[in-house]
C-alpha cells in the first residue's frame, strides 16, 4: 500500500484493528519498479494490498510520448511486484479500476487489465473501484468531487464542462478502505466496490453549491456515459457513508487546508 488517497485510510483502518503496517510509497523513495530490493518486507507480511499504480494525468490531451512512459512505468511495476508475490507467496489483493474491462481502453485501463490477469493467474483478490473520493490537494490528478469543493470554496462559483446530465458511482475513501478489509477478510477473489447508485453529476454539483452557497454554471456539452456497469457487488457490505455525509466530511477538509493556505 502507499501514502495516497486510499493508501493513507487504509493504513490507518488497519492500525486501528491493531495490526502491523508496513508501507512501501515512492513518497518515502520506495521505487516499486524494482520491487527486489523490498523482498524483505513483502515476506515480513501476512497479506499485502497491492494499490501503487501511475495513473497518470488526466485532465489534458498527452503526447503519445507521455503516454508510452506511462505504460511502460507500469507494466515495469507489474513484473516486478507480481513477481515479488509469486515468489514469496504471499496473499494480496489487487486494487483495480472501473476502466480495466471497458471497450473504450485507455492506458490506465490497460495496465490495470494486465494487473488483473496477473492477479488471476497467481490466485489473489481483485477489487475494482468506482470514483473514490476524499479530500486531496487540487492538481493535474484530482478527481471531480474535490475540484467542484475548491471551486465552491475558493470562486463562489462551480462551473461544469459539461451539462452534467452523465451519471457517475461514487464511493467515499473511509468506506472504500473498510470495503478492501472486508474483501481480504471474506475472501471474495473479485468485486466491483462501489457505492451501487447512480448520481449524475448535476445533482453533485447542486449539493455542493447548496452547502457552499455557490453559484453552478453547466456547460453545453453532453459528459462521457459510463465505461463499464458493476458486475460483481462485494457480499455482506454497504456503505456507512451517503453521499451527502461524505462530500460533508471533504468540505470540512477542505475548508482547513484553505484556512492553513492562505
Amino acid at each position: 500500500m502507499g501514502r495516497g488517497l486510499i493508501g493513507s485510510h487504509l493504513a490507518i483502518l488497519l492500525e486501528e484493528k491493531g495490526e502491523k503496517v508496513s508501507i512501501l510509497s515512492r513518497g518515502d523513495d520506495h521505487d516499486l519498479r524494482e520491487a527486489e530490493k523490498y523482498i524483505d518486507k513483502f515476506e515480513w507480511a501476512d497479506r499485502v494490498w497491492f494499490l501503487a499504480w501511475d495513473v497518470g494525468v488526466w485532465k489534458k490531451e498527452n503526447l503519445p510520448e507521455y503516454e508510452s512512459e506511462i505504460l511502460n512505468s507500469n507494466l515495469r511495476l507489474c513484473q516486478s511486484v507480481f513477481g515479488v508475490l509469486q515468489q514469496t507467496k504471499k496473499p494480496f489483493l489487487f486494487v483495480s479500476s472501473q476502466a480495466a474491462p471497458s471497450s473504450n481502453m485507455t492506458t490506465l485501463g490497460a495496465t490495470k487489465r494486465v494487473g488483473e490477469m496477473w492477479t488471476w493467474i497467481l490466485g489473489g483478490h481483485v477489487a475494482r473501484l468506482w470514483n473514490v473520493y476524499g479530500w486531496e490537494p487540487i492538481g493535474e490528478k484530482s478527481h471531480l468531487i474535490p475540484d467542484l469543493i475548491w471551486k465552491g470554496i475558493t470562486t463562489g462559483t462551480i462551473e461544469l464542462m459539461s451539462n452534467g446530465e452523465e451519471e457517475r458511482q461514487f464511493l467515499y475513501v473511509k468506506d472504500c478502505a473498510k470495503a478492501l478489509v472486508h474483501q481480504f477478510d471474506i475472501g471474495q477473489k473479485h468485486a466491483d466496490v462501489t457505492s451501487d447508485e447512480w448520481v449524475s453529476v448535476k445533482h453533485i454539483a447542486s449539493l455542493i453549491g447548496e452547502k457552499l452557497d455557490a453559484e453552478v454554471v453547466l456547460g453545453s456539452n453532453p459528459g462521457k456515459s459510463p465505461m463499464y456497469f458493476p458486475e460483481i457487488l462485494l457480499k455482506s457490505w454497504k456503505p456507512a457513508f451517503s453521499l451527502e455525509q461524505g462530500v460533508d466530511e471533504v468540505i470540512k477538509e477542505a475548508k482547513i487546508w484553505h484556512q492553513k493556505n492562505l
